[in-house]
C-alpha cells in the first residue's frame, strides 16, 4: 500500500476517531443531595420511595485539570491558569479573567465582555449569520483567539449546546454561578452563548443559563457572554450513525456509551416516575433508572424540532417534556426536565404529570495513555526523555474479541506499535479479547522536533478495520529544539 493511502487512510480514521465515532462519557450533574417531593431527605435505599434519584448514582464524575498556556498540566493547588481539561470528555476549556464588571474587548479572556451572535459560514450558522453589530460578535471572539493561537493552538470554537450545558454544576443553587468555581472562577451568573442555532427560527441560537441551569434559545442579536473550548466535538447526535437499534426495545448511544428505552410512558409525577425506571425489566435487565438532566438532554437532537430526537430510532417519543431524576437545588419541589419539541432545559413541580424514558449504562473499555505520567498536552525539548504507558479497563465488555489499536501521528505520517516495536503505517496492534491490562510502557526515549499525538483504542468489531464506536484514549507531545 502506498504511502500516500496510508496517510489517507490514518487520516480519514483520525477524524472519525475525533468527531463521528468518540464514546464520549455524559459529566455527571454534581448533585449529592437527595429529595421527597418538597425537602431534602435522608438518600432512600432500593425499594424505598424516592429511590433512583440523581444522587443515588455516582457515574462519571466531574473531573478538571488547570492547563497553564501551553497547555501542561498544574496541580490543583496552582492559583494561576489559563485553560481548563474535562477529563471526563477530553474537552479543553478557556479560563476568563478580570472580572470587574467593566468590558475590555482588546482582551478576549475579559470576563466581563458580551458579544452578539454570528456565524459568516454557510456550513456552521443553521441558515442564518446572525448579528455582526459593531464587531463585538462571537466570530470576532474565535478569531481573536486563533490569530493569537492561544495556548498554542487555532483550533478555538463556541461550544455546541451539548457540550456548555456538560459543564454546569446541578448542586449549587440560583444565583449561581451554576459551575466548579474552584476551576471556572470569573464565570458571570447569566446566559452563556453556544454554537448551535435553533432549528425552524434560525435568528436564534442555543445559551446556557449559569444561574438557574436553564437551557433556552434566543435572539441571535441578543448580547451574551462566551467561553471557548477546543476537541473533539461532542455533537454525534446529529449522525444516523450514533445510535444502534438493539432489536430488543433498547437503543445503544455508542457517542455517550448510553443505552435507551426506545419507547417511554407517559403520565407519571416525578415519584412515579422514578418508581417506574427502577422497577422496569426490559431486554433481561433491571437496572434500569430514570435518567439524570445531562443525561435526557444529550437525547437532544437540535436540527430537529417536533420533536427534537431522532425519530428513526426513537419514533414514539413525544414533542413535549420528559422527567429528569435532576431536582432544581433552587427550588426542591422542582425537577428538571427537558422538552422534546425544541429541546429546552426547565425545572417543572414534581407534582406535575410528564413523560419518561428510562435509561441504563453498561460498562465500556476505557482505554488510558499517559506521557511521563500525566494525561492531555506536554511541551518537552528535544534533549527530555519521553515515556509512554498505556493501560485498559474492559468494563462489562471483558472477554469480547476486539481489535487493540496503538497509534502515532508524527511528523513523517503515521506509525502503529505493531510486534512490540514502531512500525510506518496504520496496524492493530492485536486482534484479541478484551482483558483488564495495568500500565506497560511503550515507548521510552528521545523524540526529534516537531509535534506528535499517541492514541491507544479498542473496537469491538475484530476485523483489523477502524470501527464504530472504537474507544481511545490520546495525548500529545510537542517536541522543540
Amino acid at each position: 500500500m502506498s504511502p500516500q493511502k496510508l496517510m489517507g487512510i490514518f487520516f480519514a480514521g483520525i477524524l472519525f476517531w475525533n468527531i463521528d465515532t468518540i464514546a464520549s462519557p455524559v459529566p455527571d450533574t454534581g448533585q449529592t443531595k437527595c429529595y421527597d417531593n418538597t425537602v431534602e431527605i435522608t438518600c432512600p435505599s432500593p425499594g424505598q420511595p424516592f429511590y433512583g434519584q440523581d444522587s443515588n448514582f455516582s457515574i462519571n464524575p466531574p473531573s478538571y485539570t488547570k492547563l497553564d498556556g501551553s497547555g501542561n498540566v498544574l496541580p490543583d493547588a496552582a492559583t494561576s491558569w489559563s485553560m481548563v481539561k474535562d477529563n471526563v470528555t477530553g474537552l479543553i476549556w478557556e479560563m476568563k479573567t478580570n472580572k470587574d464588571g467593566v468590558p475590555n474587548y482588546s482582551d478576549p479572556h475579559d470576563a466581563d465582555n458580551v458579544y452578539t451572535w454570528y456565524d459568516s459560514n454557510p456550513n456552521t450558522n443553521g441558515g442564518n449569520a446572525g448579528t455582526p453589530g459593531s464587531g463585538a460578535n462571537t466570530e470576532s471572539f474565535i478569531k481573536a483567539l486563533n490569530d493569537a493561537k492561544f495556548g498554542g493552538y487555532s483550533d478555538w470554537r463556541l461550544p455546541t449546546d451539548r457540550e456548555l450545558a456538560y459543564i454546569v454544576d446541578y448542586s449549587i443553587p440560583y444565583p449561581g454561578p451554576t459551575i466548579d468555581a474552584q476551576y471556572f472562577p470569573n464565570t458571570a451568573a447569566s446566559w452563556y452563548w453556544t454554537s448551535t442555532t435553533l432549528s425552524d427560527y434560525t435568528d436564534n441560537a442555543w445559551l446556557v443559563h449559569f444561574d438557574y441551569s436553564y437551557v433556552h434559545a434566543y435572539y441571535k442579536s441578543d448580547s451574551r457572554y462566551v467561553r471557548a473550548v477546543r476537541g473533539g466535538q461532542n455533537n454525534a447526535q446529529t449522525a444516523a450513525d450514533s445510535y444502534k437499534d438493539n432489536g430488543d426495545g433498547t437503543v445503544t448511544d455508542t457517542s455517550t456509551g448510553l443505552i435507551w428505552q426506545k419507547t417511554g410512558i407517559s403520565g407519571k409525577t416525578w415519584e412515579q416516575a422514578l418508581a417506574y425506571c427502577e422497577s422496569l425489566n426490559l431486554a433481561s435487565h433491571a437496572d434500569w433508572r430514570l435518567p439524570n438532566a445531562k443525561e435526557l438532554r444529550s437525547l437532544v437532537d437540535a436540527t430537529r424540532s417536533n420533536p427534537s430526537i431522532s425519530t428513526t430510532y426513537f419514533p414514539d417519543t413525544a414533542a413535549s417534556w420528559y422527567w429528569s431524576s435532576t431536582t432544581s437545588a433552587y427550588n426542591t419541589s422542582n425537577a428538571w426536565i427537558v422538552n422534546f419539541y425544541f429541546g429546552d432545559v426547565d425545572g417543572y413541580d414534581k407534582g406535575g404529570s410528564y413523560n419518561v424514558r428510562a435509561v441504563r449504562t453498561e460498562g465500556v473499555p476505557v482505554p488510558d495513555i499517559k506521557v511521563n505520567g500525566q494525561d492531555g498536552s506536554i511541551t518537552v525539548t528535544t534533549g527530555a526523555q519521553v515515556s509512554l504507558t498505556a493501560s485498559l479497563s474492559p468494563g462489562d465488555q471483558n472477554g469480547k474479541s476486539a481489535d487493540w489499536w496503538i497509534v502515532a501521528d508524527t511528523p513523517w505520517g503515521p506509525c502503529s506499535f505493531v510486534s512490540y516495536e514502531w512500525n510506518p503505517g496504520i496496524y492493530p496492534f492485536a486482534t484479541a479479547p478484551l482483558v483488564s491490562v495495568a500500565p506497560v510502557e511503550i515507548f521510552n526515549g528521545y523524540l526529534p522536533a516537531g509535534d506528535y499525538t499517541f492514541y491507544v483504542g479498542v473496537d469491538l468489531t475484530p476485523d483489523g478495520k477502524i470501527d464504530s464506536p472504537i474507544y481511545y484514549d490520546h495525548v500529545q507531545v510537542h517536541v522543540v529544539n
